[in-house]
């Protein structure tokens, strides 16, 4: 491995990404949302997780700006 940042190897984490199985149905996005919450948390970034079961989770993180423009979404 690489001692750059995932962020700076974007072929590699595509990659990465690609591997996780998360054919709907069942879905089953746990490992790869897990995944992305722990390169988040790396970068500094506070996460939440929110679903009705665990399997089916979705990840809501939170990058403040400036307050000059909008929020993204």
């Amino acid at each position: 491995m690489s001692e750059q940042a995932i962020y700076e190897r974007p072929l590699e984490l595509l990659q990465r990404l690609i591997r996780f199985d998360t054919t709907n149905p069942p879905g089953n996005e746990a490992e790869c949302v897990s995944y992305i919450q722990g390169l988040l948390a790396e970068a500094g970034l506070e996460t939440t997780l929110l679903g009705r079961t665990p399997e089916r989770q979705n990840l809501i993180a939170r990058l403040n700006g400036r307050g000059e423009s909008p929020p993204l979404l």
